[in-house]
């Protein structure tokens, strides 16, 4: 029997657990109204208002949103008082005190005030099915008691929808295109409306027009002047400012830029001082400039308090985890600590994405997620993470929202924010968007490998891209398509046609494999009927006005889709040594240690070197096979690929060798195409084995392009 003894002590233990977990619950938001007050100031005033009259345009029901001034009054009984203050005073980013009949919010700057405005109204409307707020991301403020700071000052996941008018503050991003009077390469453009010779770098004697020379007087009076008619001199609004050479490894060297250290191989000195000028005749305006490329180097005294650096992460691996045991790190490490002798106001300038591949899913969240964790331990104050800017990305919504919580909290669950993202913007597919996104990122994380942020698909396939569970997905996709409206529709009509886009490409690199785009018949390939049905697809690209690209430079889906149309109306490939295997003499490069690409039967795109080219940097490429197929021919055909702005060129001489034996040597003419195409009478029945030699034509470290080793009658 059970003792009346134990039974009390049971009931009074469970009513203090029940009073307990009352008492740590969050106040619901849900009310049966809301009253709108504000402590008696400018700023905090402004943004009561603003929050009362978006409350008011989302609201069902107007009535129920009331806006007191001046002195906070009482409201209607059951009403819940919303009182804001914006005190530029407060230690941490942002306070709240929240309980049943009250919630109080307190700012540190009418920054945070505008998204904590936002992420108060999507909190509510989440509770309250008065309010509708269709265009707001989920909330990532739990509206609880307590203070927090973010975990960076500068936050800038680069994609579109930051980019959008007023998305970034919808985020509580920072935003390059209202932040910044001159960002990136912009001086350089800037330059070209009031250039005078003197402007210019001095290279070998010359000026450069590649270039400037940060020593010009002319210069600074230039770009001070520009600063002045478009920007003021920051009395009324601070902005920041980006100082930085073009994109080139071109350094000045004439004897002002001398005379303050410029060397060879480091056009920091120049730089350092052309900022230090600007920020001493600008003192309310900010001024940085890039750890990257010419400015690796930190200078040798400290800038002025309102100028700072972005340091390039261009050199650590992607993806994964950070540590000092990785050799990039280390050096990155000793150099951001160099850096830090000149300015405290350290910016990482990061990367998230395949900028080879906008379109292709890639995992960037748990990789991001841990990066900026090392990050923040190493006190760092801002990020700017460099993604497709503009151009479309296949989930670059999705990469906003997750990015944008993480700076504010390296903590945050990542598989918790994809769930909530798709169960509020996607309704009907965010269930099979988002298991197949967290499928991406988990499998991608436990293979612990780094991504190539120039890489091929060839190469995602190997560390990210699971090539059946994307040809399924898409599929997928496309089935649930028609059961969706309205906005959710759009936006999946979208990511379909980007994903043809990857598609194809998986087609294309598995030829008459599976998942390929040709069927194989004796020595020929024939062209599957399907890859219409995709092209159709991605044709829809036309439809949208960000997605004319898919990678950074030279990326034409409309020449991509050029490509595809020769590869249909071509006769059915034929090549001898499509069963045979082609041997490399000479060194191979990475990632290009198997040959298939050589005789595998798929042309090259004459669009981009990843589509089907087998590069080669040695200083004496070598190939060979054996005659026993290509005795059934007669000639061979050879295509190399002329990209000079990749140092891709095509060798200036083939020569082809018989058991041993010279057979011919010829010339190769370069048409100034991207393609140049040789064909030659090689007598194969007479020679067992074959070895073809390519010369390079005279420049440093370029590389060639071979297409498909051809043998055909």
């Amino acid at each position: 029997m059970f003792p009346f003894k134990n039974l009390k002590i049971t009931l009074v233990l469970l009513v203090l657990v029940l009073v307990s977990c009352s008492l740590g619950k969050t106040p619901e938001l849900k009310s049966n109204g809301y009253v709108i007050t504000a402590e008696e100031d400018g700023p905090s005033e402004k943004w009561a208002e603003y929050l009362y009259r978006h409350l008011q345009k989302r609201s069902k029901d107007p009535k129920s949103i009331i806006l007191i001034k001046g002195a906070p009054k009482p409201g209607p009984e059951g009403f819940k008082n919303i009182h804001f203050e914006v005190a530029f005073d407060l230690k941490n980013e942002y306070c709240i005190e929240h309980n049943s009949k009250r919630l109080h919010i307190r700012s540190r700057s009418e920054k945070t005030a505008l998204w904590l405005i936002y992420e108060l109204i999507e909190s509510i409307s989440a509770e309250d099915n008065r309010f509708s707020t269709p265009d707001l991301p989920p909330s990532i403020v739990k509206f609880e008691d307590g203070c927090k700071d973010f975990d960076f000052e500068y936050r800038e996941p680069h994609f579109a929808q930051n980019l959008e008018i007023d998305q970034s503050s919808v985020f509580g991003n920072n935003n390059v295109e209202t932040d910044w009077g001159l960002w990136g390469h912009q001086l350089f453009k800037v330059v070209q409306d009031f250039a005078k010779p003197d402007m210019f770098a001095m290279i070998n004697g010359q000026r450069n027009p590649k270039q400037l020379c940060f020593s010009s007087q002319e210069l600074y009076e230039g770009t001070r002047d520009y600063i002045i008619d478009n920007y003021g001199k920051g009395e009324k609004e601070g902005h920041k400012f980006m100082i930085m050479p073009n994109d080139n490894n071109l350094i000045c060297s004439c004897h002002l830029c001398a005379e303050v250290g410029n060397t060879d191989k480091s056009a920091t000195p120049a730089v350092a001082d052309f900022i230090r000028k600007l920020a001493e005749t600008f003192p309310k305006h900010q001024f940085y400039t890039t750890a990257y490329r010419t400015t690796q180097n930190a200078p040798e005294y400290q800038f002025a308090e309102n100028s700072g650096i972005f340091f390039s992460t261009i050199n650590l691996k992607k993806g994964i985890a950070l540590n000092e045991d990785q050799k990039e790190t280390k050096k990155f490490l000793e150099d951001i600590k160099k850096w830090r002798l000149t300015s405290m106001n350290m910016y990482l300038w990061d990367y998230g994405a395949n900028f080879d591949d906008y379109l292709t899913p890639i995992p960037l969240l748990n990789g991001l997620q841990k990066q900026l964790v090392f990050f923040k331990d190493h006190h760092i104050k801002g990020i700017f993470l460099n993604g497709s800017g503009y151009d479309y990305m296949s989930f670059d919504d999705l990469k906003t929202f997750v990015a944008s919580a993480l700076m504010k909290d390296t903590t945050a669950d990542v598989e918790m924010l994809i769930k909530k993202f798709y169960k509020k913007n996607y309704p009907v597919s965010g269930n099979l968007l988002g298991n197949y996104f967290i499928n991406l990122e988990n499998s991608f994380t436990a293979k612990n490998k780094p991504y190539n942020m120039y890489g091929s698909l060839r190469e995602g396939v190997k560390v990210y891209l699971d090539s059946q569970q994307f040809v399924e997905f898409y599929q997928q996709l496309k089935n649930i398509i028609p059961k969706t409206q309205n906005a959710e529709r759009q936006k999946l009509e979208k990511l379909y046609t980007a994903l043809s886009f990857t598609r194809l490409r998986l087609a294309y690199i598995n030829g008459p494999n599976k998942y390929g785009y040709a069927d194989k018949v004796g020595s020929s390939l024939k062209v599957k009927p399907e890859i219409d049905t995709w092209i159709s697809s991605l044709k829809n690209y036309v439809n949208y006005s960000d997605m004319s690209s898919y990678k950074e430079t030279d990326g034409s889906i409309a020449a991509f889709i050029e490509e595809w149309n020769k590869i249909q109306v071509a006769p059915n490939y034929q090549n001898y040594l499509l069963d045979d295997a082609i041997a490399v003499l000479s060194e191979k490069d990475e990632g290009f240690e198997k040959t298939d690409l050589l005789n595998d039967g798929v042309p090259g795109f004459a669009t981009d070197y990843h589509l089907g080219w087998y590069l080669n940097s040695s200083k004496n490429f070598k190939i060979s096979f054996s005659n026993a197929q290509a005795k059934k021919g007669n000639k061979m055909r050879l295509r190399f690929l002329n990209l000079p702005s990749h140092n891709i060129i095509p060798p200036q001489k083939i020569t082809i060798s018989g058991n041993g034996k010279l057979i011919k040597s010829v010339s190769v003419s370069n048409s100034g195409e991207n393609v140049s195409t040789v064909t030659i009478n090689v007598p194969f029945q007479q020679y067992q084995n074959i070895e073809i030699s390519f010369e390079k034509k005279n420049q440093a470290k370029s590389i060639i392009a071979v297409d498909e080793i051809q043998v055909l009658n």
